[in-house]
């Protein structure tokens, strides 16, 4: 059974979602207050209203770190997908590099990305409402979460800077 909350696949006839202790009673998604703008927004608008298109870098394991840098530093991007044998096995972000890297690999020619990488990164699909994205920022710590496509292809990355900006951008349009 799927949590209407984070969107974690549980074993039928669970209680509460194993990942984020949601209750499973609950058949529905939580409706948006009555004249709340903006959880009337989050809770309704799909995730691919937030893609550009612009976001999407995929990588290797088998990349050296020094590549992944080198992408970074030219197209202005912090995070990648990893991506093996036409799977997501892994995300590695700029602050992976910092926490990991930093200060303690001295030839980033000869170290791997899956050495560093974070492993099985949770995922939203395009049509899940904007509180999916949200709720897995919250609960995990994450600056980007994967989007993928029904067949497990790549979409996009969305961070919570994208989440913001079009939250606010909303906002002003409508005020």
């Amino acid at each position: 059974m799927k949590c209407s909350t984070c969107g974690h696949e549980n074993i039928a006839g669970e209680d509460r979602c194993d990942h984020c202790l949601h209750s499973l009673m609950q058949r529905d998604l939580p409706r948006p207050k009555k004249d709340d703008r903006f959880q009337t927004v989050i809770m309704t608008a799909p995730i691919s209203d937030l893609l550009t298109g612009k976001d999407l870098l995929v990588a290797s394991p088998s990349d050296t770190l020094q590549k992944i840098v080198n992408i970074f530093q030219d197209e202005k991007k912090d995070c990648v997908l990893v991506y093996k044998k036409k799977k997501l096995v892994g995300i590695l972000s700029f602050r992976d590099l910092l926490w990991k890297v930093a200060g303690k690999i001295q030839d980033l020619s000869k170290a791997k990305v899956e050495s560093f990488m974070t492993p099985n990164p949770e995922y939203v699909r395009g049509n899940d409402p904007i509180a999916y994205v949200v709720n897995k920022m919250a609960l995990g710590g994450f600056r980007h979460v994967p989007v993928l496509q029904e067949d497990g292809a790549p979409l996009s990355i969305i961070s919570i800077k994208d989440v913001l900006s079009y939250l606010s951008k909303r906002d002003k349009n409508r005020s």
